[in-house]
């Protein structure tokens, strides 16, 4: 059986920079509140890039990301079928463990934090408050998960490497499941902005000691996080059934 997608109301086009994770935050939030039940059919490629405004490859991107979350399996021929509304574990990013993310992260964002205390503007700090602020205010999990990875990046920015910048949101969009994962979780939201507020008082003060330090804690911090909720996994392989459909993707 599946849906009527006219009848699917929530879902509105999408306008912001990941189109592709837009689309998948959208359809993971039918899948987990059961508008979308397990056993049905999602509907096909060209139905949901019209309804979401996106192309065919934007939308496979999304579905992809929906099966490595363990929540749609494909079959050949049939179509993107819904299997769980809940993440299974052990989480795989893409070809990524939390383990491997947390390794580059140390390795690119403490440098960036220290750099940024070291050579911020004026305009920086505006712009980091600004984010902070955003980020207080935003209710919805994907709207924050964003301004997070905005706020990042601009730290990246501050510090004044174009090619940190570059590693930094080429990051960041891998870390996509993972950060919205810790965004959806109740009891991170108050840390985070607490953690963001002392790497940004260290870098108005030009601290880059205290910069890298916050910012240490700040990846530590979100890790064990994600461990509480039972998605952390070791570094391992990509299984084969994800393999099989990464290389049915025109690259």
């Amino acid at each position: 059986m599946q849906p009527d997608i006219n009848s699917v109301s929530q879902l509105v086009k999408v306008e912001r920079r990941s189109a592709a994770a837009d689309v998948q935050a959208q359809l993971q939030s039918l899948i987990e509140s059961g508008r979308f039940k397990q056993n049905e059919r999602l509907p096909s490629e060209i139905e949901l890039a019209r309804r979401f405004g996106v192309s065919r490859p934007v939308v496979r991107e999304a579905l992809m990301s929906l099966q490595t979350l363990g929540l749609t399996a494909s079959q050949t021929g049939k179509g993107t079928f819904v299997i769980s509304d809940r993440i299974r574990t052990p989480l795989l990013l893409g070809r990524y463990s939390p383990a491997h993310i947390k390794e580059v992260r140390r390795a690119l964002e403490i440098p960036s934090a220290q750099f940024a205390a070291m050579r911020r503007t004026d305009k920086d700090v505006g712009q980091l408050a600004a984010l902070l602020a955003r980020m207080d205010d935003a209710d919805d999990p994907a709207r924050r998960n964003k301004l997070d990875a905005d706020f990042h990046i601009a730290i990246a920015m501050a510090a004044g490497n174009s090619l940190i910048m570059k590693l930094i949101e080429d990051m960041r969009t891998i870390l996509e499941e993972h950060s919205l994962a810790l965004a959806k979780a109740p009891h991170r939201r108050k840390a985070a902005s607490i953690e963001h507020a002392r790497i940004y008082d260290a870098i108005v003060r030009r601290d880059p000691d205290a910069a890298g330090a916050a910012m240490a804690a700040h990846v530590d911090a979100a890790e064990q996080s994600f461990a509480s909720l039972g998605l952390a996994s070791t570094p391992q392989t990509i299984s084969t059934s994800l393999q099989s459909t990464l290389d049915e993707v025109p690259r």
